[in-house]
């Protein structure tokens, strides 16, 4: 981004690689300013809840374990610990170096998911846990860094017979053929960074960074790209996103048989990306028809956001101090997602979706993307011919 100041966008398939080369994997206790630990004059001892997990989360039933951590008891003790305690044990544990007592894989991870899923404040967070303000901080960079080593495990592309299993259920939508997913770019409300706000205003005057992301027809995520600020277009973001370059390098790998992914008006059609046709009052029938039903194919996107902010309270306005640590919190989320759909924890899925498109519509009205125009004007010829042939197909 040239006229833009450095701008660390993550994706999925380059996370943890990309921490390490920016030196964001290992963080310092003293991150968090307000260290309630380190004080050195005489303070009043905080008043904690004493053994929350043991004597009162055990109790929930699955039903309030899911309304509190917005995630079942299934995934949580049959996938998310082991899969954070295999990731502990491939990398090296700072917290051991210390010589400090280690919290408990259990209470970091529970702490953490309610962080997400609600926009309770540290103190209160740390107050139910038993946890100093620092302690949890720190114990959420961790997480938040053992959960994203495991995204090119998660967040994965379609291939072989998952790849015929998407086109069968993208088809019974409105029948448009080859269809593996659809990408859009949703906004993330953050407060004003310390180090070039403006970049981050979007044309409502709120501060947000850009989650670009492609889903497929059960709502799961199959690439994200996150960290552009608000005030960036999508056509811009999606054309310096990792997958786009490498579906350019190598087109045949993501669609070896004429496959594609549909997007809305900000994207460019290519042979692999079919966008509407822009309605400028000269549209046909068949035209008319062929957007309709494009609109309909790809609602899977807008209904994975929607199910995202539902079940991750924070993302409606995420209060993080350290703006570069932003996009891997994300990404978590995207992960914590995914697993959640691949591992069947359906309930309250359609009161979270709710919950989401509520915000979504707001957020559609106060914090739309300035730069959201079409890309149709700069594309491709080859993309053209494709989606003009695709809607004669379509509608003879």
């Amino acid at each position: 981004m040239s006229n833009h100041p450095r701008v660390l966008a993550i994706a999925a398939s380059n996370s943890f690689k990309l921490l390490l080369d920016c030196g964001l994997y290992f963080f310092n206790d003293d991150d968090d300013n307000d260290n309630d630990e380190d004080l050195t004059c005489e303070k009043e001892v905080p008043i904690r809840i004493k053994n929350y997990i043991e004597n009162v989360v055990v109790h929930y039933s699955d039903n309030v374990f899911q309304s509190h951590f917005r995630l079942s008891r299934s995934v949580f003790y049959n996938t998310l610990i082991p899969m954070i305690e295999i990731s502990q044990n491939n990398t090296t544990d700072r917290a051991k170096k210390t010589g400090r007592p280690e919290i408990p894989i259990e209470k970091q991870l529970l702490s953490v998911l309610w962080i997400l899923a609600t926009p309770d404040s540290y103190r209160s967070v740390g107050e139910k846990f038993d946890m100093g303000k620092s302690s949890l901080s720190v114990s959420f960079f961790r997480i938040i860094n053992l959960i994203i080593m495991n995204a090119s495990n998660v967040i994965i592309w379609p291939h072989g017979e998952e790849l015929e299993r998407q086109k069968e259920l993208f088809f019974r939508m409105a029948s448009i053929p080859n269809v593996i997913g659809a990408v859009d770019g949703t906004l993330i409300p953050i407060k004003a960074p310390k180090e070039d706000p403006e970049v981050y205003v979007t044309r409502k005057c709120n501060y947000a960074i850009t989650l670009q992301a492609i889903t497929n027809a059960k709502l799961k995520f199959t690439d994200v790209f996150v960290g552009y600020p608000g005030s960036v277009s999508d056509t811009r973001i999606f054309r310096n996103s990792d997958i786009y370059v490498n579906i350019m390098k190598n087109e045949k790998f993501y669609f070896p048989n004429d496959e594609h992914i549909l997007g809305d008006k900000a994207y460019p059609p290519l042979t692999w990306c079919v966008e509407p046709y822009i309605n400028r009052g000269r549209l046909t029938e068949a035209q008319k028809n062929f957007n309709f039903n494009i609109s309909r194919t790809r609602q899977t996107v807008e209904r994975s956001f929607a199910l995202f902010f539902g079940r991750f309270r924070r993302f409606k306005y995420l209060d993080m101090s350290r703006t570069d640590f932003i996009p891997s919190t994300v990404l978590a989320a995207c992960i914590l997602h995914n697993l959640c759909l691949k591992n069947k924890s359906n309930v309250n899925v359609n009161d979270y979706i709710e919950e989401g498109m509520n915000f979504l519509r707001d957020q559609r009205t106060e914090c739309l993307n300035p730069a959201r125009e079409s890309s149709e004007d700069h594309c491709r010829t080859d993309g053209k011919l494709k989606r003009d042939t695709m809607c004669e197909l379509y509608n003879a």
